[in-house]
């Protein structure tokens, strides 16, 4: 599971916690371009939250392969759908449905976000909260418990590293780390005897600066 469903899925629960949410699908009658599209919706989202500015919800993009980009949309209090289709209408938008779900049944929107990433949408949000009022998860919020990501959180605190800089020195030194944890049987994130990689000298953790400098 990727850090981008595990928060839709947490998002979900806590939007979801007094289980009456409502599932709406936005479409078009035409094919329009993915940006175009985009577009249309920030401006459909930005009439929908002046008629009921308390609305809260999730918004999840399909790319359709027919009809293009569609738009699902799950709060957890009704509009009125005869309002909300003259909003759409005025932004541009077609087709509305909607419909009263349990909330375990958001997990079904979560299957969109599995799907492998076509080009049109490389570097675009797939879902999003919207609303004030409620603190959803996000993305940043999940923490990976593989052994490769605690020895990386390991080394962020050693290192104090900040920002994205000198990636490939990063990679290679955790990558190093790693090994070493599994041939020697260290303690994961830790050093030899179980000691922080802070209070290691280099020789124990056989680490040479030189080592690790970016490929290019």
């Amino acid at each position: 599971m990727t850090k981008s469903k595990a928060a839709f899925l947490f998002a979900s629960r806590t939007l979801g916690k007094d289980n009456r949410l409502f599932m709406w699908t936005f479409t078009f009658k035409d094919l329009l371009s993915v940006k175009d599209t985009r577009k249309k919706w920030n401006y459909l989202l930005t009439l929908l939250l002046r008629a009921w500015p308390m609305l809260q919800g999730l918004r999840v993009f399909e790319l359709h392969e027919e009809h293009g980009l569609h738009v699902h949309l799950v709060t957890n209090s009704f509009i009125d759908v005869n309002r909300a289709r003259v909003l759409a209408e005025k932004a541009g938008w077609g087709r509305i449905h909607v419909k009263r779900i349990p909330a375990e049944r958001v997990s079904y929107l979560a299957k969109y976000l599995s799907k492998e990433r076509v080009e049109c949408l490389k570097r675009w949000r797939l879902w999003a909260a919207f609303g004030a009022g409620w603190n959803p998860t996000k993305v940043k919020d999940v923490i990976s418990d593989s052994v490769f990501s605690r020895i990386y959180r390991a080394c962020k605190e050693w290192q104090a590293w900040t920002g994205k800089g000198r990636f490939f020195e990063r990679m290679a030194l955790v990558r190093m780390l790693l090994i070493k944890t599994i041939e020697e049987g260290w303690e994961i994130g830790f050093g030899p005897c179980g000691k922080p990689y802070w209070m290691c000298c280099d020789e124990e953790l056989e680490w040479r600066h030189c080592d690790f400098e970016a490929p290019f």
